[in-house]
């Protein structure tokens, strides 16, 4: 059976300021300006004896990005950079779904001729070695500071 992976769903988390210094300093006491969360899960749809033999895995992904309130009212140079550091952090947060589809695009032929224990173990496994490598992306690029993820005030 398929490995269904949802569109990831992308959400907004309001950041203040009255200025892009003021958001920029909100932002740099954040633990992560940009977050993506995983939610993979299956279910044994057909056995044969003891062993599995059908899954359906469902994979749902939430990105929460931040928003800045009030970017309206601010002056063009700091919309201007507002906009391309929100562009840079999309960018690293698509990094982080395309890990995603990569892991688990094919994670039922792991599950999928053995028993519950095995599929079970096998799952596990697989999801900490896409933790791995989501967390060597980050370090790789340090969060996404590398690829301009940073606010550079006008």
């Amino acid at each position: 059976m398929p490995v269904t992976i949802h569109p990831a769903d992308w959400t907004d988390d309001d950041v203040f300021g009255e200025s892009l210094d003021e958001v920029a300093d909100h932002i740099e006491r954040m633990a992560e300006a940009g977050q993506t969360h995983w939610t993979p899960s299956y279910q044994v749809m057909r056995w044969g004896g003891n062993t599995i033999q059908a899954v359906q895995v469902d994979v749902r992904t939430t990105v929460t990005m931040p928003h800045w309130a009030g970017s309206a009212g601010a002056p063009p140079e700091e919309q201007a950079e507002w906009e391309r550091f929100v562009a840079a952090l999309h960018t690293h947060e698509q990094g982080h779904i395309d890990l995603v589809v990569q892991y688990l695009e094919y994670v039922d032929t792991l599950l999928e001729g053995v028993t519950e224990q095995t599929a079970a173990q096998q799952w596990h496994d697989n999801l900490m070695a896409l933790q791995a490598a989501s967390d060597a992306y980050d370090a790789g690029n340090d969060h996404g500071r590398n690829a301009g993820t940073t606010i550079t005030l006008p």
